[in-house]
């Protein structure tokens, strides 16, 4: 389909707008006369103005012409009084140009169609407008003393006459043929979208009248002459007096666009895959953006790119988000990288696959946790490498896909939380707990002398995986507790495989917890640094150097408040070998330093003994008490149970003979000693008197030269592991209590709700708080009158200053 050119050239008259008042004989006419004077008036104007409107007058057009029509408005204007006899001239002419447009416009056009209909649109205007204007001049003397005058007093409906002429063109010109246009106009740009050659001018140059119609309309409504003021208005304003266009071209077309859309996207659809459509739309939303300001106003471009979207995104939207389901699913990075950019242009479309992304986040997670929980469950490493593994495989879907777009980043977020904290590890416990617990053991692990050491980068990206992991465990004071307690165990016992590993995870925890989270870790190390310089000071000291000690003696001198550390109820009588070493450093330490006490924690203090009761010299690693039960085997090789306990700490409360036996039974399970045959298996529950002899097997034979003697025993494990909780409680129960007095102290005066809001939002970073919990705490404080509350509300509170 092609499209002529305009080759009408619009007509420009000139014409007096002033006239010399001495040139007319004005005179006034009884009022039974205008009747008669008002038609012979229109008898001399209706030819004037039919020659007009068919522009049959420019061989014959003079000035005299001109000015006799125009001095036949004046005149009778001049001479008639009555308004009534104006407003029937005013009419006449409206009814007029409304007829002309029926007889000759629409006439003519009704046979018209496609390129030929768009091309006589654009001349009759461009004759019509010069119409127009030519008898606005005529008239200008009916304007000036009756329509602006109807004007100022508030009236309504009443025009210059040279909108009069446009309104009319508008009702029955523009209106009257809106179908044909709109069709001719459609079949252009369907044609341009089917690929077939076409022209844009004439369309363009419909567009364009239309827009010039309503800024004509607007601009002479407002007082301003119909002067060639069009692209003086579209230059100022580019979207003025679009309502012409809009309604009777735009409106209709943007309808016809969804028509054309809702066919190709099903047809699509249905014989094309998924991928090969969204590149296909793609593809279309760019041809339209170039359509439109090759054929259209600018104006128009951003309705119709959203037609476009809405029809082919919006309404498929049910096809689509199933198709991104399965992309999801398996982790198609480029087909969901098209999927996005598609739908993005859509907003409220992107909650589906924000929701979309994370339930597979947390779904995957979830398969990923459940494929070994009962090893999990028991080995923290590959619980958290899971979980790291899960992240691995999802982060670049996020990155790579969605261009790391914030929403999606929530979203990972989210369904990362989900089943990091709820899972087939956490759940048995009915609780998240378990999580935090496997999180700071497995850097235990990690950070251990004897683990498998990584490259400084790799470490690095370590650590960076698992901060990510780890800002989403609920209960992250729980992690600070375990994680505290395998840190106090590494530094005690200097199992640390770098100090720069371990000052870097807590540069990190730091980063992503707060300063005061890891308060106490730092000071673990201060305590370390300060401990060693304390044992070089002792062992310069001269009291140190008088005693001929045949063996090395090392104190850690921690502070009570930093460490996880409990000295135990059961005591200990150090053997003979350790009473002058401790003795003397007590004496230096109370010298060195006033006003401090010295508290030794035997259950974390450790030994290194040498054999010379073996063919093979072997170094045993004990505990305290375990190197005082076997340091009484260097003057007997047999000894009753009795006399080990009483010698190693002498009355005991049934507890902590319990825990004793336990520490013996260690021993005799690593055949170090024994009690009949070393080949025997034994229980506490074979210790049974007082009187049971153990002996010390002479002919142990260990595999390796060191040995490590020091296990962990049942006991032991359990009252940590109730300790830590108990001090996870205590904490939670301060850190509440501060929250709330906290808040209160800030805002002096708060609702019983607005507390507790405030309370829980402030207390998320480190735990997920229970609402009873603080409920009790609020009344603990009240009792504590920190804060009191109100007799008239009984759900305000007020801080006690």
């Amino acid at each position: 389909m092609s499209a002529a050119a305009v080759a009408v050239q619009p007509v420009r008259v000139q014409y007096a707008w002033t006239h010399r008042m001495g040139a007319f004989q004005t005179m006034t006419l009884e009022e039974e006369t205008w009747e008669t004077l008002e038609e012979e008036t229109w008898e001399k104007l209706a030819p004037d103005f039919r020659d007009v409107f068919r522009l049959t007058f420019p061989g014959s057009f003079t000035k005299s012409w001109y000015m006799k029509s125009y001095s036949t408005v004046y005149e009778f204007c001049v001479g008639v009084k009555d308004p009534g006899a104006r407003a029937k001239l005013y009419g006449r002419i409206a009814q007029f140009v409304r007829q002309h447009l029926t007889e000759v416009f629409q006439a003519d056009m009704q046979s018209r169609r496609g390129n030929d209909l768009l091309t006589q649109y654009c001349r009759k205007w461009e004759k019509f407008n010069v119409s127009a204007e030519v008898v606005h001049g005529i008239c200008n003397y009916l304007n000036r003393h009756f329509v602006w005058r109807k004007i100022e007093d508030g009236e309504q409906d009443i025009y210059p006459i040279y909108v009069v002429c446009l309104k009319e063109w508008r009702d029955g010109g523009v209106a009257a043929v809106q179908d044909q246009v709109l069709r001719a106009v459609a079949d252009v740009i369907n044609a341009d979208r089917d690929g077939y050659p076409t022209s844009s001018l004439t369309v363009h140059t419909v567009v364009g009248y239309l827009v010039d119609l309503g800024l004509s309309l607007n601009f002479s409504a407002q007082g301003g002459t119909p002067s060639s003021h069009s692209a003086k208005k579209k230059e100022e304003n580019p979207n003025q007096g679009l309502q012409v266009y809009q309604k009777y071209l735009e409106a209709p077309f943007l309808a016809d666009t969804c028509v054309y859309y809702d066919n190709e996207s099903r047809d699509l659809l249905a014989n094309d895959s998924v991928a090969n459509y969204v590149a296909k739309v793609q593809s279309r939303l760019k041809e339209e953006e170039d359509r439109c300001m090759k054929y259209l106003h600018a104006s128009t471009c951003n309705k119709l790119i959203k037609t476009v979207e809405d029809v082919m995104i919006t309404q498929q939207m049910v096809r689509l988000r199933a198709e991104f389901m399965i992309y999801l699913a398996g982790e198609k990075v480029e087909d969901l990288k098209a999927m996005y950019a598609l739908i993005s242009r859509v907003p409220q479309c992107m909650d589906e696959l924000y929701n979309a992304v994370q339930t597979h986040i947390r779904q995957k997670g979830l398969v990923a946790l459940a494929k070994n929980p009962m090893a999990m469950r028991e080995d923290p490493q590959l619980y958290v490498e899971a979980i790291l593994e899960v992240y691995d495989q999802c982060d670049p879907l996020i990155t790579k896909s969605f261009r790391g777009e914030k929403e999606f980043r929530t979203a990972f977020d989210k369904g990362f939380h989900e089943f990091v904290n709820d899972n087939a590890i956490t759940q048995p416990a009915r609780t998240s707990k378990k999580s935090s617990e496997h999180f700071a053991r497995y850097w235990d692990a990690m950070l251990k002398k004897g683990a498998k050491r990584l490259p400084e980068l790799d470490l690095e990206n370590t650590f960076t995986r698992f901060m990510t992991a780890f800002k989403h465990i609920e209960d992250k004071d729980v992690f600070q507790c375990y994680y505290q307690q395998c840190l106090c165990q590494r530094l005690i016992s200097n199992l640390s495989g770098s100090n720069d590993a371990e000052a870097s995870m807590i540069t990190k925890l730091k980063a992503v917890a707060g300063w005061e989270y890891v308060l106490k870790l730092q000071r673990m190390f201060q305590d370390i640094t300060l401990s060693t310089e304390i044992n070089n000071t002792f062992k310069s000291h001269d009291s140190y150097g008088r005693n001929d000690w045949k063996f090395e003696f090392h104190v850690q001198v921690l502070a009570s408040g930093a460490w996880p550390l409990n000295p135990g109820s059961m005591g200990l009588q150090p053997p003979v070998e350790l009473e002058r070493p401790l003795t003397v450093f007590k004496e230096f330490y109370t010298n060195t330093y006033n006003h401090r006490k010295l508290t030794w924690v035997y259950p974390n203090s450790r030994c290194e003994i040498a054999t010379n009761c073996y063919k093979v010299k072997h170094f045993f690693m004990a505990s305290a008490t375990q190197a005082a039960i076997i340091l009484q085997f260097n003057d007997r090789d047999i000894i009753t149970y009795g006399e080990i306990r009483d010698a190693v700490s002498g009355n005991m409360s049934p507890p902590d003979e319990s825990l004793f036996k336990q520490i013996l039974v260690l021993l005799l399970k690593s055949h170090l000693l024994m009690i009949n045959d070393e080949n025997e298996k034994v229980d506490e529950k074979d210790i049974t008197s007082n009187d049971l002899e153990i002996k010390l097997n002479l002919n142990f034979k260990p595999k390796t030269v060191r040995v490590n003697l020091n296990q962990q025993i049942r006991a032991e494990q359990k009252q940590n592991e109730d300790t830590a909780n108990k001090g996870i409680e205590d904490d939670r129960t301060a850190t509440i209590q501060a929250a709330i007095v906290r808040t209160m102290k800030m805002r002096k005066e708060m609702r019983h709700q607005a507390l507790i809001g405030e309370t829980l939002d402030q207390l998320s970073r480190l735990f997920k708080p229970n609402v009873a919990a603080v409920k009790k705490n609020i009344e603990t404080l009240i009792e504590k009158e920190y804060i009191k509350r109100s007799e008239e509300e009984r759900d305000l509170y007020t801080y006690v200053a």
